[in-house]
């Protein structure tokens, strides 16, 4: 009794180390490691500025706070940590959120043009659904164009600690929101007289109230300007590829397209999101992501055309645009993962795709083709070939350097042996005591170490 009582404890024992072991991980570590004022407090000392007395006593209990930690890992913990240090380091630097400089940013000619153009189109809708005629009708329009062009002296306060990507952010806002407002004013409307009107004043609502979601949302969160791009990419691949599901099923019935376009829409928001979300993709990336979307949309819209000119019944093969679509977007955002390309490079693949489907274009016309499926596949096959030879010479171009960057950081291979003879008659001493509380049953007599 006494012997299987004493067997339970020692299970129990066994166990609770093993569970603690547990708790003290490679990660957790680092992530310990790596703590906001634990890392303010660092950064003070090293720069030689003043670390108050809290401030030096905080940091003397947290250093032995994770020298205890390091001692309660296991051995292959602390092995995946050396190994995995400087690979998490990486990550933690570019998925950190870059605090918005608040800086004097100027507003470009074409962000007061586009202004002007919103406001423009708004005077317009107002116009149509009250039904002003001469002067007024030919006045508001330009009074309202003048007033969102005046925005940012109206209201400078507004404007105050922008940069780009909040300009970006809204102007995505305004369009994706008048898009969704007409598709609802089209829902509610169908065929009806008052179809018109409401499609104006449902996407002048829409565009004023997403734009300033959108400004005020970036301006507070600062979020990449790839996740804006990928945002906008969803946005529009979400009723584009609805519109294309219906019109497959050749419904008789306006309300079901404006039903879909709207419900497309917001389907593609949320996943643009979670997808942007997954993967901190770069504006290149996005870019590079987008134009892919158009040329495989071409590919099928190719292999569709043909057959729904020759048979006007045969509408299910707009599914074929509409998967290849869906498709393109995938196969993309697998491609650039670790690309991370930059700005410039994405602008490139997207101008030298369009410069190519522009030749394959002019290719048809001389050899003047008739077919609808050829006069869109060609520059669709084109524009695909120019946009993998330049994007992987990118991505490798991209790979390749940040593999010497990896190279320049990594230290020499080096092995130590440490011999410490008095540990044995400290492990002699101490044999009675079998298990002690840092959970360590004998010190070394012998320490080797490989550091790579």
């Amino acid at each position: 009794m006494k012997s299987s009582c004493l067997l339970v404890l020692l299970l129990v024992f066994i166990l609770s180390q093993t569970s603690a072991q547990d708790l003290y991980t490679a990660k957790g570590y680092w992530n310990e490691l790596n703590k906001e004022t634990y890392q303010k407090i660092l950064a003070k000392k090293s720069k030689g500025e003043v670390v108050t007395d809290n401030e030096s006593l905080y940091l003397q209990d947290y250093e032995q706070y994770l020298a205890n930690y390091y001692q309660r890992m296991s051995e292959d913990e602390k092995r995946l940590f050396e190994s995995m240090k400087e690979q998490w380091d990486l990550e933690a630097q570019r998925f950190v959120p870059q605090p918005a400089e608040p800086i004097d940013f100027e507003l470009r000619a074409r962000d007061r043009l586009v202004n002007g153009l919103y406001g423009g189109y708004y005077g317009v809708s107002l116009v149509v659904i009250t039904g002003m005629e001469d002067a007024a009708a030919v006045g508001i329009p330009f009074i309202t164009a003048g007033l969102w062009q005046l925005g940012p002296i109206i209201n400078q306060k507004k404007y105050e600690g922008i940069n780009p990507s909040v300009i970006r952010a809204g102007n995505t806002g305004k369009i994706l929101g008048l898009g969704y407002g007409a598709a609802l004013g089209l829902a509610l409307g169908g065929e009806s007289d008052v179809t018109g009107d409401l499609a104006l004043a449902f996407s002048t609502l829409g565009s004023i109230t997403m734009g300033e979601v959108a400004f005020q949302g970036q301006k507070k969160k600062n979020l990449p300007e790839g996740y804006i791009e990928m945002m906008r990419l969803y946005g529009f691949l979400g009723p584009g590829v609805a519109a294309l599901g219906v019109a497959a099923a050749n419904p008789d019935n306006a309300n079901i397209y404006g039903a879909a376009l709207l419900g497309g829409g917001i389907a593609g928001l949320l996943i643009g999101n979670k997808q942007a979300k997954k993967y901190n993709y770069s504006m290149g990336d996005a870019d590079a992501i987008g134009s892919l979307t158009w040329i495989t949309t071409g590919l099928g819209g190719a292999i569709a055309i043909e057959s729904v000119v020759d048979n006007d019944e045969n509408y299910g093969l707009l599914l074929i645009p509409a998967a290849t679509a869906i498709t393109g977007t995938i196969w993309g955002q697998r491609s650039v993962r670790g690309a991370y390309l930059t700005k410039k490079q994405g602008s490139a693949i997207s101008l030298s795709s369009g410069g190519a489907a522009l030749v394959g274009l002019g290719l048809t016309a001389l050899l003047e083709s008739e077919s609808a499926g050829v006069i869109l596949g060609v520059p669709a096959l084109f524009a695909l070939i120019t946009h993998q030879a330049v994007f992987h010479q990118y991505k490798m171009k991209n790979l390749e350097q940040s593999l010497k960057v990896g190279r320049l950081n990594r230290k020499n291979l080096q092995f130590s042996m440490k011999v410490i003879p008095e540990n044995y008659l400290t492990n002699k001493q101490s044999s009675e005591k079998l298990f002690h509380t840092t959970g360590q049953l004998a010190n070394p007599i012998v320490k080797l170490k490989l550091t790579f």
